[in-house]
């Protein structure tokens, strides 16, 4: 149970395993500050103080540390405070912290008003519901490092450790195939991090598409080519080096297409067609070995056939259309203007030629074939 208490700056500390901007990366209090500085945005939240002081409405969340309080919720506004408080925490990162020019101002800051709960895993629920799918959510980064150690200490008794994923969905509030791809894919970067594929500083202030990954996921071919088999993610996919070392060369080719490196580009640009090209592309075993040789996306996506398949695709969707376009005719509305009408039917003699040049075409291929 949360005892709300007003507590002086001095006593609360920053969370270094608070799951955002990297803040793992800290070595001091001060340091953690200068991160959330230049990652964070505080200037946002100084701006508000100086306005209308330290706002009480919602309190932060700490637990006890000796004669300390870790803020396990709210470290933004915490570290704009200390850094109103004392401008010099600043200094090594040159950023000019505004001046506390108003007592009622300096006033609001002497206290801060802490929910303080007896350990770290009290704070969880909350913390889970207000930044997976509430108010401030996180991004998907931050979302799955949060669930992976929630995950990781739930305790149930023996044989029940098939629900674990059902009481982290309720807790989380995101469904069951979400968690589990969410889960698996951060202990792939976990593990991608030790074996040197990925920049944990890249990783720990999140300047890589997350979603690259876990979106990746659901496709059986990727699995098989991380060697994380054919069949669903489950329960048991969840552990500590997901990816067997037979297939530590592909996961080093999926970090570096998915994310970049020094030298490469990510081939994800743009999720809604990159993504199939290159599922399609691990399809395939030629056209994903001259990906693997070349680097050569669109090579490899001719390769495996993708542009086929979408130029069939687009025959179905033109057969359906022009019926309905056809159908549609009978029932076209009264009011419909005589300019529409002309435009419409432009457009059609055009579609027309359009398909006509097409049939000659796929005619003359199969002429040649003759």
């Amino acid at each position: 149970m949360a005892k709300l208490d007003n507590i002086e700056p001095k006593f609360l500390l920053l969370d270094i395993e608070n799951p955002r901007f990297g803040l793992a990366e800290a070595e001091s209090q001060s340091e953690a500050i200068e991160i959330l500085a230049q990652k964070a945005n505080l200037r946002e939240l100084w701006d508000s103080i100086l306005l209308k002081g330290f706002e009480p409405f919602e309190p932060l969340v700490a637990f006890p540390d000796g004669g300390n309080f870790i803020v396990v919720e709210g470290n933004r506004r915490l570290a704009a405070v200390k850094s109103l408080l004392e401008p010099s925490l600043l200094a090594n990162v040159k950023i000019s912290v505004p001046e506390l020019q108003s007592n009622f101002v300096t006033k609001s800051l002497e206290k801060i008003p802490v929910n303080v709960v007896s350990k770290r895993d009290e704070a969880d629920d909350y913390i889970g519901f207000k930044h997976i799918n509430g108010p401030s959510s996180w991004d998907a980064l931050a979302k799955a490092r949060f669930a992976v150690r929630l995950f990781e200490k739930m305790d149930l008794p023996s044989g029940n450790d098939d629900n674990r994923i059902e009481i982290l969905g309720k807790r989380l509030g995101d469904g069951r195939q979400l968690i589990l791809r969410s889960l698996v894919a951060f202990k792939i970067i976990e593990q991608s991090i030790e074996l040197g594929y990925l920049d944990e500083l890249e990783v720990k202030t999140n300047s890589l598409d997350f979603s690259h990954l876990y979106t990746m996921l659901p496709n059986r071919d990727v699995r098989f080519y991380l060697g994380l088999g054919e069949d669903p993610l489950n329960e048991a996919s969840v552990v500590s080096d997901p990816i067997p070392q037979s297939h530590h060369d592909n996961l080093r080719y999926m970090m570096m297409w998915l994310f970049g490196d020094e030298k490469n580009r990510p081939l994800i640009q743009r999720q809604g067609s990159d993504r199939p090209k290159l599922q399609k592309v691990l399809s395939s075993q030629d056209a994903t070995e001259t990906l693997e040789l070349t680097g050569d996306f669109e090579r490899a996506v001719e390769e495996a056939g993708f542009f086929t398949d979408n130029w069939l695709a687009d025959t179905v969707k033109l057969s359906t259309l022009s019926k309905s376009v056809a159908d549609g005719i009978t029932d076209l509305p009264p009011e419909l203007s005589a300019d529409d009408l002309e435009k419409a039917n432009a457009r059609l003699i055009s579609s027309q030629r359009n398909v006509k040049s097409a049939v000659a075409s796929l005619n003359s291929l199969f002429s040649d074939e003759d």
